[in-house]
């Protein structure tokens, strides 16, 4: 037995502990149910951060006036409801996982004296232990409004944030023997509106509400640590020319794509000699891309500003898109008629912008991997296309706006639709609904990928809209019974 459970190695374990201590108070006080005002107050301490910086203060209050209940605005005879009302207050975050702010070690396995390997302890991180919660302080004002016995009603919402203290895991030099640490490295603003409108449309035998949704939201960056830019969204693949896909400028919108703008390509050797292009492939039948900018007086900034020099180089770049919507959505129906009833659901983003990964690859024409069947278009001699370069086997990825493509779309999101049975029918419970629900059921769109309701990277929001061939939602089709005894 002994013998037989040597075979058998120690499995590992690991053992972690953090702790968050709140203390929280509130008021609350209405007059005649008109006038109503809360103020609430919590001092959050959590072990993640340093030790000096474990403990933050997040104070908020809001107001809110039931004009409704007013004699004067009764006497309109225009609303059901009216309340107008606005909040200001701070929160914070930590989810920054554990142990950032202490050194910790692991065991690492390394060559040492005859070459042989031996194991041992080393920092696995850089810690930081001045890292501090991320605060956030918003303002907003809206006002909700009921017409017709409260049978229509919206709702409007402007908002403004302003995000200090960032969390962000920053680049180090290879130097460090480290990729990256986490650190506090700035402030953003958000602010948006939001529109919501509901309604009963029929209310008869054949009843109809739907509830419509429309949001804008506008970003920017206000400060970098010291710094005016910073490069992000290290790049995906092979055979690149630039490790870098995205840049955060101060002043401007997170969600940035960075690049060259492609202008076609090289009919002719003439062509070639005229265009002093010292990126990418410079042949015929190659990419060729715009002479934008030259080096500005400002380096600093990360903005190539100057006038066109002849020379197409790294001062050419600029932002080629965003990932960032001009406008979300979303509509909820609800159809019913006696027994039947039908949910559908749509879902909508106006705006956004996608980096396709798979565009950079499947475009490549090296012969080393698949290709898209419109690569037969390819340039040749006796086919001058203006968009697919021609085959080599020695092909370099220059990220411009060709990779870029219109994310938009509208989906019907959900369908579900089902029937009741009258209680005449069913005896032994109190209510029987059948129903099939079909999920991602339909997607308009102009993106040429699986999903354009996508972003690989995982939910960064600095890194949003990226696709690497990253698996779709999956529509689905599910049968069920509800029952109630």
């Amino acid at each position: 037995m002994l013998i037989y459970l040597s075979y058998f190695s120690k499995q590992p374990s690991s053992k972690t502990r953090w702790g968050l201590i709140s203390y929280l108070g509130r008021i609350n006080y209405s007059y005649q149910g008109k006038y109503l005002a809360t103020i609430a107050a919590r001092m959050d301490g959590s072990s993640r951060f340093g030790v000096d910086n474990k403990y933050a203060f997040f104070p908020s209050g809001s107001l809110a006036w039931r004009a409704s209940e007013e004699e004067f605005i009764k006497n309109l005879n225009v609303f059901s409801n009216l309340k107008v009302r606005g909040s200001y207050g701070f929160t914070g975050n930590q989810e920054i996982g554990l142990y950032n702010s202490l050194p910790t070690t692991g065991t690492q396995t390394y060559t040492f004296g005859d070459g042989s390997l031996a194991t041992g302890v080393s920092p696995n991180k850089i810690p930081n232990p001045g890292l501090q919660w991320e605060k956030t302080r918003q303002f907003d004002i809206g006002v909700d409004m009921g017409f017709f016995n409260n049978r229509l009603g919206v709702i409007v919402d402007y908002y403004h944030k302003k995000t200090t203290e960032m969390l962000y895991s920053e680049q180090t030099p290879f130097s460090s023997g480290f990729t990256s640490y986490l650190n506090n490295i700035g402030s953003m603003q958000n602010q948006g509106l939001e529109l919501e409108i509901r309604g009963d449309i029929f209310t008869g035998d054949f009843k109809w509400d739907a509830n419509f949704n429309i949001s804008a939201n506008r970003n920017k960056v206000l400060s970098l640590a010291g710094v005016l830019y910073k490069d992000v969204g290290a790049f995906q693949g092979d055979l690149k020319i630039d490790s870098w896909s995205r840049r955060i400028w101060v002043g401007e919108s997170i969600g940035a794509f960075f690049g060259w703008q492609f202008d076609g390509l090289f009919q002719n050797q003439a062509e070639v000699d005229a265009h002093n292009q010292t990126i990418g492939n410079a042949w015929v039948g190659g990419r060729k891309y715009k002479d934008i900018s030259s080096e500005d007086d400002n380096p600093d900034d990360g903005k190539y500003t100057g006038d066109p020099d002849g020379t197409i180089d790294n001062s050419d770049r600029q932002e080629i898109g965003n990932a960032l919507p001009d406008f979300i959505g979303g509509m909820n129906n609800n159809f019913s008629y006696k027994g039947f009833n039908l949910n559908v659901f749509f879902q909508w983003s106006v705006g956004n912008d996608i980096f396709s990964y798979d565009k950079t690859q499947l475009t490549l024409g090296t012969g080393g991997q698949n290709v898209y069947t419109s690569m037969a278009d390819r340039w040749t001699p006796s086919n001058p296309s203006n968009e697919f370069p021609k085959a080599t086997t020695n092909r370099q990825i220059v990220i411009n706006d060709y990779y870029i493509e219109d994310g938009s779309y509208l989906k019907i999101k959900n369908i579900v639709f089902g029937y009741t049975f009258p209680e005449s029918m069913v005896k032994i419970v109190d209510r029987l609904n059948v129903y099939c629900s079909l999920n991602n059921f339909i997607t308009f769109t102009n993106y040429s990928g699986f999903d354009p309701e996508v972003s690989y990277r995982g939910a960064s929001n600095l890194t949003m809209g990226e696709d690497y061939s990253t698996y779709p939602q999956s529509k689905t089709v599910m049968f069920g019974v509800k029952v109630d005894f």
